[in-house]
């Protein structure tokens, strides 16, 4: 199911611009300071950690929370390395949105809906915190499903990224 279409700097770019117009997320006099690179440390960090609550210590609620984060950060660090700094959190899925539409214009519409259904999934486990109704299967699934879409979008949309300090399903 991978993309191969490489998105030009300028195509992402404005993705990114149009998803934070709409949520009404305008830049910020602070934010040049917030590196992809911060965002996409924090996301290998809340890999490692939601990993490490779910095999270690069995926090269900903690793993899915962290999951949601891993997925987050990503496109927080995405959305930075093409130029826009996400403050409100509807930010978020608005620039996941975009980025999955320029998915589905370059004619791939399954992995435009398996982005969308992926995020969706990382959403409910958000509300896992919350509400710690998920058992331990259903939160190890939707954490590698987190895993998945986080890889993904870097492979689509920040392909040289200098790779994460954490392996994939490892808890550290």
């Amino acid at each position: 199911m991978p993309t191969t279409v490489a998105w030009s700097q300028h195509d992402v770019a404005a993705a990114v611009a149009r998803a934070l117009a709409r949520s009404k997320d305008p830049a910020q006099p602070g934010d040049t300071g917030r590196s992809p690179a911060k965002y996409a440390q924090l996301s290998d960090d809340f890999r490692a950690s939601a990993w490490r609550h779910l095999k270690e210590d069995g926090d269900l609620p903690q793993a899915s929370s962290k999951a949601w984060g891993m997925v987050a950060e990503t496109i927080k660090a995405v959305s930075a390395r093409h130029g826009g700094i996400i403050h409100a959190h509807r930010s978020i899925w608005h620039v996941l949105r975009e980025l999955s539409r320029l998915v589905g214009e370059a004619g791939d519409e399954p992995t435009q809906a398996w982005m969308n259904n992926a995020f969706s999934r990382a959403r409910s486990l958000h509300t896992n915190f919350y509400e710690d109704e998920e058992a331990q299967p259903e939160v190890e699934a939707g954490l590698a499903l987190c895993e998945e879409l986080s890889e993904r979008l870097y492979e689509m949309f920040w392909p040289e990224r200098p790779s994460g300090t954490t392996e994939p399903g490892t808890e550290e």
